[in-house]
């Protein structure tokens, strides 16, 4: 999936040719963290009644610590001459960290599969469901990021990241509410499994607008013509052409 977004640009002009897939290691490492939080926050919400353990695990366990570590990893990492340089280089920022996150969240759940056939069952799952949508919130969480850092009177980082975590809260839900229906609650369960198996073709359908709408605006400033507070792209002004020296002969009668 990141060849898959890399390859719509090959003029990224970021600080170093690698410095991406370094953005995508602190989302794994950041990982760690995050799972730490999560397991206490599980502890103290233990003892809660339905709805709200439900949706205190999806919106604020899930969401809201999870989106919060890629986002973190996304500002210590992007500062002074180490932010990118493209619209675009933004959005591979916020990718690259989330699918670092999404890879050794999705092997750490898998370490805990008891035999084969559920590490199978388990894998297919999380490779359509998890990691689509992990970079599908990674992507709107750099998509407001990039048009903050290049144009005007766009929302940013905070923003950005609130939509994230109600996007993966909302997926969250309805995959627990799989789990956790009562009995008799056969039909809303059918819904839920059908809306978040087609929340990944939406979400990857949104990354390629995004793609094509911040190339859009970075080839603008290649251009010449800049669309926001500051161009992409520098653009150096036409060189001046010298003049001749003034001709202090007489001229011929």
């Amino acid at each position: 999936m990141l060849w898959w977004v890399e390859r719509f640009e090959r003029r990224v002009l970021e600080p170093a040719p690698d410095w991406r897939y370094r953005v995508l290691a602190a989302g794994g490492f950041v990982t760690i963290p995050v799972l730490i939080v999560e397991r206490l926050l599980s502890k103290v919400m233990a003892a809660a009644v339905e709805p709200v353990h439900t949706l205190f695990d999806a919106f604020v366990i899930a969401g809201a610590v999870e989106e919060t570590g890629k986002a973190t990893c996304i500002v210590l990492l992007s500062r002074g001459v180490l932010g990118p340089r493209t619209r675009y280089g933004a959005f591979l920022y916020a990718l690259h960290a989330s699918m670092g996150f999404a890879v050794v969240e999705n092997v750490v759940a898998l370490l805990r599969t008891p035999d084969f056939e559920a590490l199978t069952q388990r894998f297919i799952l999380r490779a359509y469901l998890a990691v689509p949508m992990h970079l599908a919130t990674g992507g709107v969480l750099g998509f407001l990021w990039a048009r903050r850092r290049f144009d005007r009177n766009a929302l940013g980082l905070p923003a950005g990241l609130s939509l994230a975590v109600l996007l993966h809260g909302g997926f969250d839900a309805l995959l627990f509410g799989v789990d956790r229906l009562p009995e008799g609650e056969d039909l809303a369960r059918s819904i839920c499994a059908s809306v978040a198996f087609v929340l990944p073709l939406i979400g990857l359908l949104v990354l390629a607008y995004f793609a094509h709408r911040l190339r859009a605006l970075d080839a603008d400033d290649d251009r010449g013509r800049p669309r926001g507070r500051r161009s992409s792209v520098r653009v150096d002004p036409p060189p001046t052409t010298p003049q001749d020296p003034p001709d202090d002969r007489e001229p011929a009668a």
